[in-house]
């Protein structure tokens, strides 16, 4: 367990870098701890939270793919909707070069999958005259698939550095964390960022037409038998362990007496299971049998391989559709057993406002709160559709 003492002194190494995210991540877990409101007054010091700038007018907040896997980056997107909110800014959600979830010719991947989240658009953003935050970015070259996105100047730049800023337009194409946009906000101060975060997910992530006929025939196939139990598995590769909280995976055997528990209970219950985990598939199909209902989808062979957004050979839409159709599935089922470390499982909860003893997640997430995150290393340069 980390001491106050040392978590300000590691505080105070990142304000004397300059890094004041890491500094205020850090902090705000100790908030109540001594000399931490006067670090967190130098943060606000710093950001010119004792100046406020003139709202510039237009103003809108674009949010770029962060490049992780596609519920990853949704998170990304539903946090910067938060933030567009708390600024009073309208935001646009453009899936440029630089999204995993493209084809070549298409111009914004989000709208091949979800409705805009506003009327502007990137042309808005572009109009002559237009001022952009942080400083890499302009008019010109706005349309980049990245820059200086991972290293370099301005690179992993935090919402929190959008605050109290009197540019038309700020730009995120990295993920930031909730301690970073909530504790800021006028809006959003003294809010839970789980609840918020779902209210997202429910009213601002809707899905094209032709997404929603697809949902409302396969529940008719694969949701037959109720209650439904939604279950995801996910692969146990090296990657995903990093992302939980205690660096564990939980093995078949965990959700097989899980399973079996709420079968017993409910004699007549269907199972709908999503995994990217052939050997998983395999051995709840040999043990459950016709009970078990899943789609013919894209499954890693074994653990060693990389994570499925990884492998170049296979094809971003289809990857996209594929976890799209599993997870709002899953919503669709009367109860879930699910991986908290997981952003498959973790949108599953979010998109349903489920009872009590209705929904059961294996691990924690990954540990923000320790300001250990923001470090996802983005492969996509070389993952791109060429144009």
């Amino acid at each position: 367990m980390t001491s106050p003492a040392e978590v300000l002194a590691r505080a105070d190494a990142a304000l004397a870098a300059g890094d004041l995210s890491a500094a205020n991540r850090l902090l705000q877990p100790i908030r109540a701890a001594d000399g931490t409101p006067a670090r967190l007054r130098e943060i606000g010091r710093r950001l010119g939270l004792d100046r406020p700038a003139a709202g510039p007018d237009p103003a809108y907040h674009l949010i770029r793919a962060w490049g992780a896997g596609f519920w990853g980056d949704m998170m990304h997107v539903a946090l910067q909707l938060a933030l567009a909110e708390s600024l009073g800014r309208t935001p646009i959600v453009y899936w440029g070069r630089e999204s995993r979830y493209r084809r070549p010719g298409t111009a914004n991947a989000w709208e091949l999958y979800f409705e805009p989240v506003s009327a502007a658009s990137l042309d808005d953003a572009l109009k002559h005259g237009l001022t952009y935050f942080p400083p890499k970015w302009t008019g010109i070259n706005l349309r980049a698939p990245r820059l200086n996105k991972d290293s370099g100047e301005w690179s992993r730049t935090s919402g929190l550095y959008h605050l109290n800023r009197p540019e038309n337009v700020t730009v995120a194409d990295f993920y930031t964390e909730p301690d970073d946009i909530f504790p800021w906000s006028e809006r959003w101060a003294g809010a839970d960022p789980e609840a918020v975060a779902a209210e997202i997910y429910r009213t601002r992530f809707r899905l094209k037409p032709y997404l929603k006929m697809m949902l409302d025939r396969l529940e008719l196939e694969l949701l037959d038998s109720r209650p439904a139990l939604g279950i995801h598995y996910r692969a146990p590769a090296f990657v995903k362990m990093l992302e939980a909280r205690d660096k564990d995976t939980v093995d078949v055997a965990a959700y097989v007496a899980a399973i079996d528990r709420y079968v017993d209970a409910n004699l007549d219950a269907g199972l709908y299971l999503m995994t990217d985990y052939a050997p998983a598939e395999a051995a709840f199909a040999e043990r459950y049998g016709s009970r078990l209902k899943r789609r013919p989808v894209t499954r890693l062979a074994d653990a060693g391989q990389q994570s499925l957004e990884y492998l170049t050979e296979l094809d971003g839409r289809t990857l996209a559709v594929e976890v799209i159709l599993d997870v709002y599935l899953a919503a669709r089922c009367d109860a879930f057993l699910g991986d908290g470390a997981s952003g498959v499982s973790i949108a599953v909860g979010r998109l349903k406002d489920w009872g009590p003893g209705e929904i059961t997640l294996f691990r924690a997430p990954g540990a923000w709160p320790a300001g250990f995150v923001r470090q996802h290393a983005d492969p996509s340069p070389w993952w791109n559709p060429p144009s």
